[in-house]
């Protein structure tokens, strides 16, 4: 059961919350994300932080991690361009990965995800 872990998951890992153990646990498993959710991840936690440093080691230290990173490219975007319906791109983007990478479920607080074919939970 591979999931695909949004950018909000991410920046509550890194930051202070009531969700931050949950989404540090999520981390710690096998996950896929894409390379569009590390920079909002990463723009989420620096405004948060107010310390872009941190913010960039956080999002490097998820390479360190057991999980696949999807490329945004122009196949990617494409895609998503396609299934955008309700979706901002951004999401869309995020939906193509978890879609063409066989992902279960994807873990989001994003509620803009309830209703695909891929179903949202939450950590």
């Amino acid at each position: 059961m591979t999931q695909f872990i949004d950018a909000n998951v991410i920046i509550k890992a890194f930051t202070e919350g009531e969700d931050k153990e949950e989404c540090r646990l999520a981390l710690s498993r096998y996950f896929v994300t894409d390379a569009l959710c590390l920079v909002e991840a990463m723009n989420g936690i620096v405004k948060i932080k107010c310390d872009p440093a941190m913010a960039c080691q956080c999002v490097k230290s998820l390479y360190r991690q057991d999980c696949t990173i999807v490329p945004v490219d122009k196949n990617l975007l494409f895609t998503a361009c396609k299934k955008m319906g309700n979706l901002n791109i951004f999401d869309a983007a995020h939906y193509a990965a978890a879609r063409l990478k066989g992902c279960s479920s994807i873990l989001s607080y994003d509620k803009h995800f309830d209703g695909l074919e891929i179903p949202r939970e939450e950590p």
